[in-house]
Formats: C-alpha cells, structure tokens, sequence
C-alpha cells in the first residue's frame, strides 16, 4: 500500500506507511469520522484519568482493540499489516504516555497473506495535543 507522509507529503510505503496508520488510529476517538464510526481508538476518552495500573491496562485494551483487524457493516477497520504482541507503556511527569508497540509487520497482510513478516516496533505518544491533530 501507499499513503501520504502527513508532515512531509511525500509518498511512503512498507512500514512507515504501516506506523503513520498506527498512529492514525490510536489518536482517532471512536465516532469521530462521520462515515467510519467505528474508527479509532478510545485512548482519548482515557487521557485525563490518573496514570495508575488500571488506567495502563485500559489503555493496552484500548490498543489492541483499535488495531486487530475487525468488520462491522462490510467495512475493515484495525491494521491488518501488524500483529500485536507487546504493549510497553512509558510516562514522563507532565503525564505524557507513550506506547512502544512491539509485533509482526506482515507486508501483504491486508492481502490475507501472512507467508512473510518481520519483527517490528512502533511508538505511539498519546497526548491531547496528539489527538487533537489526528
């Protein structure tokens, strides 16, 4: 697949094209694009809770729900291309979290075809001004 660089707007593909999608869905609230309501994340609906175990794993759930491939009325939805194996969270005093996704990047996965894959990471900061810009 192709896609547009959305700070660049120069064409990527293969895994970057894969991270800019991952972040695109985790920064997008569920609901918020009129045609796809079932886009996106609930992350943003966590952003003003405490940083405290709970929140954390509200937010793993949260993840991995907004990118396991999934159809609701004949539509895709999640990231086909990346399978989700570790969540590693990280927070700084202002209370910024970051997300490390740790999983497989299948390149034609949004083919069906799982045959070839390679391991790969992708950070994911979740901040108000992240998803304000999603």
């Amino acid at each position: 697949m192709t896609d547009i660089d959305r700070r660049t707007g120069r064409v990527i593909t293969g895994w970057p094209e894969v991270e800019q999608s991952l972040q695109v869905i985790l920064t997008t609230e569920v609901g918020e694009r009129v045609m796809r309501r079932s886009f996106g994340s609930r992350s943003g609906t966590l952003l003003d809770r405490p940083g405290n175990a709970v929140t954390i794993l509200d937010h793993y759930v949260a993840i991995a729900e907004a990118i396991e491939p999934h159809v609701v009325n004949g539509r895709q939805y999640g990231e086909p291309r990346f399978d989700l194996a570790r969540v590693i969270p990280s927070g700084d005093e202002s209370g910024q979290f970051t997300f490390e996704l740790v999983g497989l990047y299948y390149p034609r996965g949004h083919l069906g075809d799982f045959s070839t894959f390679e391991a790969a990471r992708a950070v994911v900061a979740l901040t108000e001004e992240a998803t304000a810009t999603a």
